[in-house]
């Protein structure tokens, strides 16, 4: 048996593809806080859980895809289904795009881009300025690998384990918590994200030659505020940095932008004459079981929704605020989510408000 050079190639990056989550699980779960880990472990235990429910779910589509984008490989060229494997594997890997392939089946078609828009609203606006900023509050290492590992493996499963790193570094302190006007994103924050945001608006537009492009330039950018020295985001205070906006600000025009993304979405899934509610429920169910990919991410926009809400519900200092208005809390968050997507909802609940901030200092 003797492989060509490039298809070795082929076969390498595939499985380097495996070794560098492997490598960025690793890098995560050794840089894990421990200050909080008595205070938070009931906590731990349930994002600890989910990031391992959300990981097999997910994955569970994904090997169905790379099952299935081998099967149809080898029939769309005639290929029999005898030889060896490993050589079978080696062309199909040489001549398959996996990323173009899944991405491609997740965002062309009205109500697939309806299901897949709600996750990259999401991780572009408030989980890229949640990651950034809360990060850096709680010190928490190498924020950039749950960015990448979220990008390599699920959203779902890399929010679980940030959010479990925030609790096991435990609550800030009443005088670490600045007002908001004092939060400031600067522009290598908000650029990046607003940017990114274009992206996701020009998508649905975009044609075989501009797709994957437009799609690599999304997956850049949000890296890009990861990576800037920290810096950047502690200034003393009534100083503000050059071109910077405050967080609130930011957070404002995410959830303006993704609303009018999200609504245009919602319509045009709709369809004219529009569909019912329940018809459209239908149509999504179905939608999201057409095809392995699309199950993948559309289940991992499902598990990024119910822990980002289980985070609301969870996080610390939540144990100040009163039985009944966590209760209702959570009966809003459980209702609004599913109605205007996790990528609408995230930045309006994340955004720093003074009278929340007068209420741990009361506390």
């Amino acid at each position: 048996m003797q492989i060509p050079g490039s298809e070795l190639i082929a076969v390498g990056v595939f499985c380097s593809y495996f070794s560098i989550i492997a490598g960025l699980l690793f890098l995560i779960l050794r840089s894990l806080p421990l200050s909080g880990a008595r205070l938070g472990l009931g906590r731990a235990h349930v994002f600890i859980l989910l990031a391992l429910t959300s990981f097999a779910h997910t994955w569970f589509y994904m090997f169905k895809f790379m099952a299935w984008s081998f099967r149809n490989y080898e029939q769309s060229k005639g290929i029999p289904s005898t030889g060896q494997l490993i050589e079978r594997m080696s062309r199909w890997l040489l001549n398959t795009s996996l990323f173009e392939q899944a991405w491609a089946s997740v965002c062309f078609g009205k109500v697939n881009w309806w299901w897949s828009q709600q996750l990259c609203l999401y991780t572009v606006g408030a989980w890229t300025i949640f990651l950034s900023t809360e990060g850096r509050r709680h010190q928490v290492k190498i924020i950039w690998a749950y960015m990448l590992l979220g990008q390599l493996v699920a959203i779902s499963v890399a929010s679980n384990l940030f959010y479990l790193a925030l609790v096991l570094a435990g609550p800030l302190p009443s005088q670490a918590v600045q007002r908001p006007s004092e939060q400031w994103a600067p522009s290598a924050l908000w650029i990046p994200v607003l940017v990114s945001l274009g992206t996701i608006a020009t998508s649905p537009f975009t044609d075989d030659r501009t797709f994957l492009p437009n799609l690599l330039l999304m997956h850049f950018l949000i890296v890009i505020p990861l990576l800037v020295p920290d810096a950047l985001f502690h200034r003393p205070q009534n100083s503000k940095p050059f071109l910077s906006l405050t967080i609130p600000t930011l957070y404002i025009l995410v959830f303006v932008a993704g609303l009018v993304m999200h609504t245009r979405a919602t319509s045009a899934a709709l369809g004219d004459p529009a569909l019912t509610v329940t018809e459209f429920a239908q149509s999504a169910w179905t939608v999201l079981h057409s095809h392995p990919a699309q199950s993948s991410i559309g289940w991992d926009v499902i598990w990024t929704s119910v822990s980002f809400v289980i985070w609301l519900i969870l996080q610390p200092g939540q144990e100040l605020t009163g039985g009944s208005r966590r209760l209702v809390t959570a009966a809003y968050l459980l209702l609004a989510t599913p109605l205007v997507s996790v990528g609408v909802l995230a930045p309006h609940v994340l955004r720093p408000r003074e009278d929340e901030l007068q209420e741990k200092k009361n506390a």
